[in-house]
């Protein structure tokens, strides 16, 4: 396994010690100055690297302090390269190589590292799809060893080809729900009219389109499904996988698709936001 990246250089160039990383995270969370988490004063004592005391009700608390960080023992430096790593990596990221890269010492410490993270991308923003949207529930199967992931799936139909995608899994919700939580009211639904994809909720219209021949999923979709596995975006899959486990793979899956076109450096700074801003 890989113990260095090329993408890392460009890290250590912008981050090379510790107290830059505290820098860059303070400003990234009080952008407009300190601030009081119990009064909103904004005046404070240093007390340590991290560490502010209000002047006005004399509460302490770090750059952490209410934030996905909050106890961990880990430096701020490796946090910060444990999310550059995962918005550098064009596939779905690696708990076992994440560990490997940033001497995160353990198995378990990077899976809980990687964990947080991944919350952190499921609270990022999430606009609905609108236009016309192509629905649908697939089988996607990450890798030969792994289970499938069952999921319904919405891609945007744009006229140069898809746009940006929702996935849920299909277990955890329904059809008309999925809908709604995804696709703007307002929005042509394109169904292939069987069962349940016969209707759409109110506030949408339907049109019906039909699979390729020889094919297995409706048009666009099946190239959405093929670039997934062709990069690799979701995670492999095992039997005992839980639900919630599952469903982070598909939030990073659907993060790191619908963002394709952007910088890392961009993907970078929009987890931390979410980290800090929980």
């Amino acid at each position: 396994m890989e113990t260095t990246k090329k993408y890392f250089e460009e890290f250590e160039r912008l981050f090379h010690n510790e107290q830059i990383c505290i820098d860059y995270l303070y400003n990234l969370r009080w952008k407009n100055g300190w601030r009081c988490p119990r009064c909103s004063h904004n005046e404070y004592w240093k007390v340590g690297d991290m560490k502010y005391k209000c002047k006005e009700c004399g509460y302490q608390s770090t750059i952490i302090s209410g934030t996905l960080l909050q106890r961990s023992h880990l430096s701020i430096s490796k946090w910060l390269r444990s999310t550059w790593y995962v918005a550098n990596e064009t596939g779905c990221a690696n708990a076992l190589e994440m560990q490997n890269l940033i001497d995160l010492g353990s198995y378990h410490t990077a899976l809980s590292v990687l964990n947080k993270i991944r919350i952190a991308i499921s609270r990022c923003k999430k606009p609905k799809l609108k236009g016309t949207v192509i629905v649908d529930d697939v089988f996607i199967k990450s890798d030969a060893d792994g289970f499938p992931f069952h999921t319904y799936i919405a891609v945007e139909d744009r006229e140069n080809g898809y746009g940006q995608i929702s996935m849920e899994l299909h277990s955890q919700t329904d059809y008309h729900s999925f809908i709604r939580r995804n696709i703007a009211s307002g929005s042509t639904i394109r169904t292939n009219g069987i069962n349940i994809y016969a209707r759409v909720p109110d506030g949408y219209y339907l049109t019906l389109i039909k699979r390729k021949s020889g094919s297995k999923m409706l048009p666009l979709i099946e190239d959405v499904v093929n670039e997934i596995l062709d990069c690799r975006l979701l995670g492999s899959r095992q039997s005992s996988c839980s639900h919630k486990k599952m469903n982070m793979y598909l939030e990073e899956c659907c993060f790191k698709f619908n963002r394709r076109n952007k910088k890392a450096e961009s993907l970078f700074e929009e987890i931390l936001l979410s980290v800090i801003n929980c």
